[in-house]
């Protein structure tokens, strides 16, 4: 089914019906040259009968077919060349539009799982103070911000990426329709609109009530816009060089123009070699085609569906804003006792400090009889030894202490070590 339906689109195809000129130039070249060969080589009429040439004082146009063999090869690598670049020019913005739903909902999300009043200081609740109370209205409309300038961020870059003409209106009534007015007009009167939206969201978080380690979290998050909109904007500014794609698009046309001079001997089976206007037109219709795939891939933004992905944002930032926990969750407490604290690395790195109290030092008491030991018995003085004779560095060592010698190593003229110092 699916073989038949795209052959039975081809009439259809918006590529194909673009290449109309194109193709009808091949299709006039063979057809001069079916009628041109036969009036100067002869030709065969409807019944059959063979007719000497016409024009005898002119030769007949004809063409190796080894030139456009030896041809062959550079031509596809100019096309293959071509459509690679293209091809990762479109996947590269692909990829970043889809980090950015990514972030967008991530961003969302610990907004909504992490706000809890009474923690911004210390992540944690102090020993019998009493939580905090959440004013749900308030939340509501503090993440419903987060949740539009998120949305906004994705809007406006889609409109940074396109022509002006062809979004700045719908981009303003959506803006407006969103947001709230003074942050629509903002971003509206805005030179770089990405850069506003982001430093809204920068806002938003900030006046969402949780521990710093938390908003630093989410704000690691923030910074990937800021990377997916310079490579978006890398890719919109800096196209293939034209140079390139004018050569590839000259030697295209040149090989398929003379095409069928080189193909004419090919069809001498048919009648006045008539097989060959349709065969050339295929052969341009799908290697053109090729071609103007490499134009349309060039520039992502113009067939990536950038407002539609930016709604999607919006709709799914919305929800995650306004999911609640089926339990309830209680922020850790404060344990004010003197003993020493520690945060343990688990706690750390899930932003919220858990205070473990450290072990009390236990004091180790001896038994009796050692202690009564020690009363009795009397120190023993000294023995002094006879002090040994040495030589060389022996000698030094024995008269200024090891501490404050020590002897030359081996090799130490070539090679030296470095102590870093404390």
């Amino acid at each position: 089914d699916r073989f038949w339906r795209n052959l039975g689109n081809i009439p259809n195809s918006g590529i194909y019906r673009g290449l109309i000129n194109e193709v009808a130039a091949v299709a006039t070249i063979s057809t001069m040259a079916c009628v041109w060969n036969g009036l100067t080589g002869g030709y065969t009429d409807f019944s059959g009968v063979n007719h000497d040439a016409v024009i005898t004082s002119l030769p007949m146009l004809t063409l190796p077919l080894g030139v456009f063999t030896v041809c062959n090869s550079s031509l596809s690598l100019l096309l293959v060349f071509r459509t690679k670049n293209c091809y990762e020019r479109w996947d590269g913005a692909r990829k970043m539009w889809g980090l950015m739903i990514n972030r967008s909902r991530d961003v969302v999300r610990m907004g909504a799982q992490w706000y809890a009043p009474g923690t911004e200081k210390s992540g944690f609740l102090e020993e019998g103070a009493p939580l905090a109370e959440i004013d749900e209205e308030v939340k509501a409309e503090k993440l419903n911000r987060l949740s539009k300038s998120v949305w906004s961020f994705s809007r406006a870059l889609a409109r940074h990426l396109t022509p002006p003409d062809e979004d700045e209106e719908q981009f303003q009534k959506d803006v407006r329709e969103r947001l709230e007015p003074a942050q629509a007009e903002a971003l509206i009167a805005s030179d770089h609109r990405p850069n506003r939206a982001m430093y809204d969201i920068g806002c938003a978080i900030n006046d969402l009530p949780m521990h710093f380690m938390r908003r630093n979290q989410m704000d690691l998050d923030v910074a990937h816009f800021e990377d997916i909109s310079g490579g978006c904007e890398r890719i919109f500014g800096t196209p293939i060089p034209l140079v390139y794609s004018r050569h590839t698009v000259r030697a295209l046309t040149t090989f398929l123009l003379f095409l069928p001079f080189g193909m004419w001997g090919q069809f001498g089976d048919s009648w006045n070699h008539i097989g060959l206007i349709p065969s050339a037109s295929l052969i341009a219709m799908f290697m053109f085609g090729i071609e103007e795939l490499a134009n349309g891939l060039e520039e992502p933004f113009s067939i990536l569906p950038l407002i539609g992905i930016s709604n999607k944002i919006g709709v799914n930032c919305d929800e995650l804003a306004s999911f609640t926990p089926f339990f309830e969750s209680t922020p850790a407490t404060f344990d004010s006792s003197p003993a020493p604290v520690m945060a343990t690395a688990s706690s750390v790195q899930e932003g919220v400090p858990k205070v473990v109290a450290a072990e009390e030092p236990k004091e180790i008491s001896e038994p009796e009889e050692v202690e009564a030991e020690r009363e009795v018995t009397p120190a023993s003085p000294p023995v002094e030894k006879a002090a040994p004779k040495f030589t060389g560095d022996e000698a030094v060592v024995d008269a200024l202490g090891p501490k404050a010698y020590t002897p030359e190593p081996l090799f130490s003229k070539f090679f030296t070590t470095t102590t870093p110092s404390k």
